[in-house]
């Protein structure tokens, strides 16, 4: 098998590349820009991109790339809508003409978060332009091929992309060290999961010649201030200046207050629970080279 992973460089396709060439399997590294002679530099909200991808030989997709953030999909709507849905499709058809197997990334955010959790088949009501855009992408996949797989997972969070790539840790971590007054959400219950046990229940789902809809996520129920907390503990650090928020934060797009993925569909396949969230981030901190973390501490 050989595996063309999208958004190689970024925060989960790092960790699907490092299982995947861990596993001794083949994988080429697709991202928007150069970095090495190991990746292909190619820009898939453009026909040339997209021919790039097409021109090299694979018989697996792992399609990362998206634009993620729900602010910057809300307000660059064109943008996201190109990245998002339009290179989707036109990966899609590529790897139906080969009868290449495809894994798609989507999101929970193609829930309203009204009557959590949610399984495979609730029906879709997202409330954000990117959630919209990924209820888009998955009609045209799946319209495409039968044989396709879309894995819906929620807030990701992992350290093999670098810790700036990691907003939940990152802000965390550096809103604990400042000492600065800081406003945390306390709101919206989140599920972080690790981007290592998403790649680890991609891999299981290669193997098992899955298609269909899965869901994947983290089953600790928090919040952003929560998370802080979590890594305040592990890191003691006080918490005395970090502000729990009671209201929403008023940002540009509206978020899902609780749009918990059940994982019932996966697990029935035989895959494990991932571990708890303070346990994983026990061990994350130790790897994450930083001086705003004492490992001697740890």
């Amino acid at each position: 098998m050989k595996v063309l992973v999208t958004g190689a460089t970024g925060l989960l396709g790092t960790d699907i590349v490092y299982t995947l060439e861990n596993r001794n399997i083949e994988t080429i590294k697709a991202c928007f820009s150069q970095r090495n002679s190991n990746y292909i530099a190619a820009d898939i909200t453009k026909e040339e991109g997209i021919r790039k991808l097409a021109d090299i030989e694979w018989d697996c997709l792992i399609h990362t790339s998206a634009w993620r953030d729900p602010d910057e999909c809300e307000n660059k709507q064109k943008e996201t809508y190109r990245l998002n849905v339009w290179a989707s499709g036109q990966l899609a058809k590529v790897a139906f003409e080969r009868s290449a197997k495809m894994i798609f990334i989507s999101t929970d955010y193609v829930f309203s978060g009204n009557n959590p959790p949610y399984s495979e088949t609730d029906k879709r009501d997202p409330i954000n332009y990117y959630g919209k855009t990924k209820e888009i992408a998955e009609d045209k996949i799946l319209e495409i091929s039968n044989n396709f797989c879309i894995l819906r997972v929620p807030l990701l969070y992992g350290v093999r992309a670098g810790l700036k790539a990691s907003a939940v840790l990152n802000t965390a971590i550096n809103a604990l060290d400042s000492g600065n007054i800081y406003q945390m959400d306390n709101t919206i219950t989140r599920y972080p999961t690790y981007t290592g046990d998403v790649a680890e229940a991609i891999l299981f789902l290669l193997t098992k010649k899955a298609s269909g809809i899965y869901h994947f996520s983290g089953q600790d129920e928090t919040t952003k201030y929560g998370i802080a907390k979590t890594i305040a503990e592990q890191l003691n650090k006080s918490m005395d200046h970090i502000i729990k928020m009671v209201t929403p934060p008023n940002d540009d797009a509206k978020r899902p207050l609780n749009s918990h993925l059940s994982m019932n569909k996966l697990l029935s396949l035989g895959f494990e629970s991932p571990i708890p969230f303070k346990h994983r981030i026990k061990k994350l901190l130790k790897e994450i080279h930083s001086p705003l973390i004492d490992t001697n501490k740890l």
